[in-house]
């Protein structure tokens, strides 16, 4: 009623002839009932759907190589996780992987930020109960993956002396569905005996059925390659 009310006495004190400005606002429609005629309500526009914020997504696969920092006899293999940072501030952190040699994570995340000079630093550790023992890291820079991602094994600085560890990762950037194909999981090696070699003269770690690592070559058919 108050609505059909201010209508009512917007009309009344229009000028005679007005008609123009009583269409315009669409009122007086109808003296027996009192109800304005309706307004033609502007049509709404639909916000534009919200893109994706997310630089780019990363996931941490696993690594290997690392050297065994619980080498002490009953104390079994690393328990190992990894960190990730933006210059200070950190990114990310996988689950511990208990007791291996070779931990899998295969765990992702999003970086919503990333400006040009930043790097991306994955750093791996052996959890302790007291603390913690640094293994190694990896250190990327936006050249190397933010054009066409990356899907590779990376190898790991500062992993110590003798010791040649590896990072598996995989990055897709904004319009990448999928990650970038990596390195070809099959190959094959053919290898023959010298006159006089007894072994082949690797030294295997197949403790998680799921990967072959070659820890050392020892005297045997592959030392010369």
């Amino acid at each position: 009623p108050g609505c059909i009310h201010s209508w009512r006495e917007h009309c009344s004190k229009q000028p005679p002839g007005d008609q123009g400005l009583e269409e315009q606002m669409g009122c007086c429609a109808s003296e027996e009932t009192g109800i304005p005629a309706e307004v033609a309500a502007e049509p709404l526009l639909e916000s534009p759907p919200e893109e994706s914020k997310e630089k780019f997504t990363v996931m941490i696969v696993g690594a290997r190589g690392i050297r065994n920092t619980d080498w002490m006899p009953g104390l079994g293999k690393p328990d190992c996780y990894c960190e990730v940072k933006r210059g200070d501030k950190e990114l990310y952190k996988t689950k511990v992987i208990n007791d291996s040699m070779t931990p899998r994570w295969a765990e992702e995340f999003e970086v919503l930020e990333f400006e040009d000079g930043d790097t991306l630093e994955f750093k791996v550790y052996d959890k302790d109960v007291a603390g913690s023992d640094y293994l190694g890291k990896v250190v990327m820079s936006a050249d190397a993956f933010m054009e066409k991602g990356c899907n590779d094994v990376f190898p790991m600085e500062e992993a110590g002396t003798n010791i040649k560890a590896y990072l598996g990762l995989k990055i897709r950037v904004q319009g990448q569905k999928e990650y970038p194909p990596g390195p070809p999981p099959k190959f094959e090696v053919t290898v023959e005996k010298t006159e006089g070699a007894q072994e082949y003269g690797l030294v295997i770690d197949t403790q998680d059925q799921k990967n072959l690592q070659v820890m050392s070559v020892d005297d045997g058919a592959f030392k010369k390659y």
